[in-house]
Formats: structure tokens, sequence, C-alpha cells
């Protein structure tokens, strides 16, 4: 079975840079030969990236152009299928946002994720983010 605790972190790890804009944290979220993609329902899809790198670069600019303060809060982690070192992980994503003093869901959405066990720990390997409205 996975590590339940190491992919809850490994979550954590992923929306902790979204929100302090520490994005060395990023990269160790992430195989080097990661996929991620982001689906806006009824709208845009970005991707799929591909590779570490440009992955945290595609994350970190986007930040860079927001000016508001976002929380991402990470709930209803489900894993399943899975082995010792592979898991195929789902989660629901409610992004929380304040800007000049008002605070707002800006989106929802699933994560769509498979984790497997590397040297490193636990990394994504693909991640698909489904929004359910923009971010």
């Amino acid at each position: 079975m996975a590590d339940r605790s190491a992919i809850e972190q490994l979550f954590a790890d992923y929306g902790w840079p979204m929100d302090s804009r520490e994005f060395s944290v990023l990269g160790g979220v992430f195989t080097e030969d990661a996929t991620f993609t982001i689906s806006v329902a009824g709208g845009d899809t970005y991707g799929p990236i591909v590779g570490r790198q440009a992955i945290v670069d595609f994350c970190s600019s986007t930040v860079a152009e927001q000016t508001d303060q976002r929380r991402h809060v990470i709930t209803n982690i489900r894993i399943g299928p899975e082995t010792q070192d592979d898991a195929t992980v789902t989660a629901i994503l409610t992004l929380v946002v304040v800007e000049n003093g008002a605070l707002e869901v800006k989106s929802s959405g699933l994560y769509r994720t498979r984790a497997v066990r590397t040297d490193e720990g636990w990394q994504f390997a693909s991640m698909l983010l489904e929004l359910d409205l923009g971010f």
C-alpha cells in the first residue's frame, strides 16, 4: 500500500508554494518528466506542461501575475488503485482568495494525479487539475 501520510504531505508541499510563493519547494513534488494540465470547465486548457522545471516555471510565472493572497485548501484525498510504489490519487481543491479586504471562494476543482515512490520520496508523475471556474 502507498504511504498515506507521505501522499498527504506531497499535496501540502504542492499547495504551500502556491500560497507562500516559495517555489523552491515546488520542484520537489514532481518527477523530472512529470506532466501537469489545468482544465477549466467551459473554458481554457493549459498544458500538458511536461517536465519538472517547465511546471515550476509555469506555476511561478502564473502566481507572480496575481495580486491577491491565495489559499489552496486540499481535502478529501482518496488513494486507489495503488501499489507499494505507484498510486492514483484524487483530491478536492477549494481556492480561497483575499483581495482588498474581501474573502471569496475563487474556484473549486478536482485533482487527478498519479504519485510514484522515487529515490527522493513520493512525487507526482502526473497531475490534472479540473477547475469548476477560472483561477
